[in-house]
């Protein structure tokens, strides 16, 4: 198994995921929800233009 499989495991069991479930779920969904969740985070990050500037 890869690390990065190894990795992505050892997070959803420190959340509370159980291996049963993990092996169950579709880990491609997953890794979209992930992937949605990051990109919508970013955009509620303002910046603004004397941040920029310096």
């Amino acid at each position: 198994m890869s690390e990065a499989v190894q990795d992505l495991y050892n997070s959803l069991i420190d959340i509370g995921f159980t291996q049963n479930q993990i092996d169950e779920m579709d880990i491609v969904y997953h890794l979209q929800l992930l992937a949605r969740r990051k990109q919508e985070k970013q955009k509620e990050d303002v910046v603004y233009i004397d941040q920029i500037l310096g």
